[in-house]
């Protein structure tokens, strides 16, 4: 063992452990992963079960200088693992700017443009519903909500439940989040409203039999419609018995309180082209060149509508379908009030 190993550990307690090194790694570094700390005791000269033991002395939250990022579970608290990484590791005295920078450095990629929706998609917008999020990332459901159980358990981003309705914000808005809790239910509301309406136009104007399945066409969620989705959220998603203008499937996205900017029309063509759906054969196969694309919308940017307008989306205002922003919220007020009695 190098002289580096041998040490002594800046504490006054004298452990029966007594891991100089792994201490010493972490309290230089400020905060390290498990496999950072693997190679620095490797040039340390240490072998494989002496790491091992280093590990799991600093695992057992011994050192009364060193912790793990972790959460607290039915069972405990537990250590999270960083893909790849490990656990992470650091002194009990560092900044939390500094530890922030690290565990920000770790965030798998999905994870990072998560937490970019709370700071860059629009000024105004500081939380999202769990469905919003699903909806405005063009990766399947399940990987957004791993996500997000990861930035909780991390405390980037807060779960607040409203009226059974899964809502996220950074730790810092939780409060005024709360505090609007009225207001934000009604949005959430309004929104929905609006996706009814459009959904009885659609029934309305298609020749009766075009679409298969006009129940559950709504935000889907049952397994067979998932599947022809690959898992993406639509608000409305639509398979056809026969093709329109050489298309199968028909997809609506409906956005009534978050802006609709060039981010939201290029998620929402990617959400098609990406979508990995399977049919009930093993085959599986890609919206793309396949599915029709509607995107209504009460604010959007300049950008949002030439995007739409060079893809092929069709990028409908409240009053393209003969709807105002005051007529639905009035809609929403009496639901809600129906509903709490």
């Amino acid at each position: 063992m190098s002289s580096k190993s041998a040490r002594k550990c800046p504490c006054t307690i004298r452990c029966k452990e007594r891991r100089e090194s792994a201490v010493n790694v972490v309290l230089k570094k400020g905060a390290c992963t498990s496999v950072e700390l693997k190679a620095a005791l490797l040039k340390e000269g240490l072998g494989e079960s002496a790491i091992r033991k280093n590990l799991e002395f600093l695992g057992s939250k011994q050192c009364e200088k060193i912790n793990f990022v972790g959460y607290v579970s039915l069972r405990g608290e537990k250590a999270l693992q960083f893909r790849r990484k490990g656990r992470l590791f650091f002194k009990k005295s560092i900044q939390r700017g500094e530890l922030r920078i690290k565990i920000m450095s770790l965030l798998a990629p999905l994870q990072r443009r998560v937490l970019e929706k709370f700071t860059k998609h629009h000024k105004d917008i500081y939380y999202f519903s769990l469905y919003e999020l699903r909806k405005l990332l063009p990766y399947p459901g399940a990987f957004v909500n791993y996500a997000l159980d990861r930035l909780s358990k991390l405390g980037l981003v807060k779960l607040i439940k409203i009226r059974n309705i899964k809502f996220y914000a950074e730790p810092k808005n939780a409060a005024q989040l709360r505090s609007q809790e009225k207001k934000v239910v009604l949005e959430d509301k309004i929104e929905f409203v609006v996706v009814q309406r459009v959904h009885e136009l659609i029934m309305n104007l298609y020749p009766s039999g075009l679409i298969r399945k006009l129940g559950g066409a709504i935000r889907p969620s049952t397994e067979e419609v998932l599947r022809l989705t690959g898992g993406m959220a639509f608000d409305i998603f639509y398979q056809l018995n026969e093709q329109v203008a050489n298309k199968q499937f028909f997809a609506i996205d409906v956005y009534t309180r978050i802006p609709v900017n060039g981010y939201v029309v290029n998620s929402f063509i990617k959400k098609i082209e990406w979508a990995n759906a399977k049919s009930r054969t093993p085959n599986t196969y890609s919206l793309k060149d396949k599915t029709l694309g509607l995107i209504v919308f009460r604010n959007a940017t300049p950008n949002a509508i030439n995007i739409a307008n060079k893809n092929g989306i069709r990028f409908l205002r409240l009053s393209d379908i003969k709807t105002t922003y005051d007529d639905v919220q009035e809609e929403a007020v009496s639901l809600l009030k129906s509903s709490a009695i």
